[in-house]
């Protein structure tokens, strides 16, 4: 693919990504999708082959931004709270950024057969799984709590991230900011997380 088509075909997915948002997959058509990206809607089916070549297109594009599917590839990078850190700043980057579609799709998953089977792979469930491997491995190593279970680990991990994200979002009317970079905004949430599941530090 030339830079030329990898351009438009972003273009088409950050219109997608609007569209799903504001009207979910079954209210989106493809005319309303070309118009949003200023192209032909011939130009849609050349590149993705129909709607949900769209939808799979842009699922699979979201892969490196959840933490659960980027921790193979950064555990190998450094302790347990850096690597932890770094998944924090992806999913609050990423939560920030495409929260409300992620979400209006996950509620569309359970209406629409044609959501489900584009988002299946590499989908929340993924996500969660991957990111629950390896909380279980880091308590085996001794690097977390050995008496929670990796699963509510993971749950609070992505409550905190996720919610964070939408919160900002619902606060963002101009008089409650935060002038600080994502990446020192990672840093804090996952200070608040670890003081619960970080080793040393069961209930007396």
């Amino acid at each position: 693919m030339t830079s030329a088509e990898r351009e438009m075909a972003t273009k088409i997915l950050t219109a997608a990504a609007e569209l799903f948002g504001e009207r979910g997959y079954k209210g989106t058509t493809t005319r309303a999708l070309a118009e949003r990206a200023g192209v032909n809607e011939v130009t849609i089916f050349r590149y993705f082959g129909n709607k949900q070549g769209v939808l799979k297109a842009l699922g699979a594009s979201w892969a490196s931004n959840f933490a659960g599917l980027a921790v193979d590839e950064l555990s190998g990078t450094g302790d347990t709270a850096s690597t932890l850190v770094r998944l924090a700043q992806i999913e609050t980057a990423w939560a920030r950024q495409s929260g409300a579609v992620a979400m209006r799709l996950a509620l569309d998953r359970k209406t629409s057969p044609e959501v489900a089977e584009a988002m299946g792979e590499g989908g929340p469930e993924d996500n969660f799984l991957g990111l629950v491997a390896y909380l279980a491995k880091q308590q085996d190593a001794g690097d977390l709590r050995a008496d929670l279970d990796p699963r509510v680990m993971a749950e609070v991990f992505f409550a905190l991230t996720s919610s964070l994200a939408m919160s900002r979002q619902l606060l963002s009317d101009g008089r409650i900011t935060y002038d600080m970079p994502e990446e020192e905004v990672g840093r804090q949430v996952l200070e608040l997380y670890l003081t619960g599941v970080g080793p040393n530090r069961r209930k007396q």
